[in-house]
């Protein structure tokens, strides 16, 4: 392993290290668009009433899906109850989430596939609309997928050292980003199956034990304190039957969402492609410009396709993440009949950075580099334009204080949750 990570490790002509250079990407396209909390019914409304009455209270049995994801709640809880309320207070949360997950994703891919991969797929990750542009916003949507890559980071260190303890740490960061949304149970398997190829029966063991130890926690807390050991659970089902603009009139949102081609037909498209249930949401997603890097990818994938399944481009592996990205996809639309949004598909967004970073540090060492150049600036010139665009957009929703949203979360429709 060592040997192979000094083949890939290429050096990117930068003295400083891919992270900054990825943090900074990140912050200057923030900065055209420092979108935080909303309001006005929408998501961030419900996790404020949350963290307000855990403030104020300690924390409050959650009653909704909102206020059960304590990785949200109780942190900004905590700023509230130090710093009092502000547009700015608020931020701090999702911001330390958001540089977290952007350190996590560069050191990964650094550790695997070399310093260049690192820097050329840190500079995509960071800029990539449906994650700059979500990084002061007060939701789990960042907070879930920087917990989904501190697993995928422990695997990495399990992989290279093959201790117990990062297999125990790779699962417990699994379970906090299921607790935080269940989407993540796509990933599940995912994970099973790179813990076996890593430490076979007893790496699967150990990642199971990490898994374990926190959900039997939250299991055995909802039953002292209610009497029903899965009502975190019941909670996540009930988010189904919230009523939502995003979905079609006439549809039963009172039946579960698992498998429901009702739900999974009369979703409004993101990016208004209507042809046929089975394919609306794959052409939505990379049609739309929050997750422009989904094309790109397979633009580079497409061109080296010849040495897929090298050594130089990554070996193995490069198939084994294209296929968890689509096992997300499908799990996500057709088994969980998610509102299939941008946003809720980051760790597929993620996954394309990593092949983008390998695909276009192998460009680089071919010669193409022009190429590489070009598609990183196209990505930062359509987000930088994305960012401006959105900024016109919410500045006609946000309101000067959090006083305008003192009132029940409960009103209004608001975005796709």
């Amino acid at each position: 392993m060592a040997t192979s990570l000094a083949k890939n490790r290429a050096s990117t002509g930068f003295s400083l290290p891919p992270i900054a250079i990825a943090i900074m990407a990140a912050l200057l396209i923030m900065a055209i668009a420092p979108i935080g909390y909303v309001g006005h019914g929408w998501d961030d409304q419900h996790y404020l009433d949350a963290a307000r009455c855990a403030s104020q209270h300690g924390y409050c049995l959650p009653g909704d899906h909102w206020a059960r994801r304590f990785t949200l709640v109780i942190p900004a809880s905590a700023m509230l109850a130090m710093l009092g309320e502000s547009r700015i207070i608020l931020a701090i949360v999702p911001l330390a989430y958001s540089l977290c997950a952007i350190a996590l994703f560069t050191a990964t891919v650094e550790r695997r596939f070399g310093r260049r991969a690192s820097l050329i797929g840190g500079l995509c990750f960071a800029m990539m609309p449906v994650f700059s542009e979500r990084m002061l916003h007060f939701g789990v949507d960042i907070i879930e997928l920087t917990f989904l890559l501190a697993a995928v980071h422990g695997l990495q260190w399990a992989s290279e050292r093959n201790g117990a303890i990062w297999f125990i740490l790779s699962g417990t960061a699994l379970s906090f980003a299921v607790m935080t949304r269940p989407t993540s149970l796509a990933m599940v398997p995912v994970f099973f199956a790179a813990a076996l190829a890593i430490g076979r029966w007893q790496g699967l063991g150990r990642l199971l034990s990490g898994l374990a130890g926190p959900l039997l926690v939250e299991t055995l807390f909802y039953w002292s304190a209610t009497g029903d050991p899965l009502r975190s659970w019941r909670l996540s089902l009930a988010h189904g039957g919230v009523p939502t603009g995003e979905l079609a009139p006439g549809v039963d949102i009172h039946r579960s969402p698992l498998f429901n081609v009702d739900f999974i037909d009369h979703w409004r498209p993101a990016s208004g492609i209507e042809l046929h249930w089975t394919v609306d949401a794959l052409l939505n997603l990379m049609a739309n410009g929050a997750t422009f890097i989904l094309p790109v990818t397979l633009v580079l994938l497409l061109l080296q396709r010849r040495h897929l399944g090298s050594a130089a481009a990554g070996g193995r592996l490069i198939g084994w993440l294209m296929l968890a990205g689509a096992f997300h996809f499908a799990v996500l639309v057709y088994a969980l009949a998610i509102d299939p949004k941008p946003r809720m598909f980051l760790p597929l967004a993620a996954i394309a950075c990593a092949l983008c970073g390998v695909m276009g540090s192998l460009a680089w060492a071919q010669g193409r580099r022009m190429l590489v150049i070009g598609l990183i600036g196209l990505i930062a010139i359509q987000s930088a334009m994305s960012a401006r665009s959105r900024a016109r957009e919410f500045a006609a929703l946000s309101c000067a204080t959090l006083s305008c949203d003192m009132g029940s979360a409960s009103t209004g429709l608001g975005p796709p949750r």
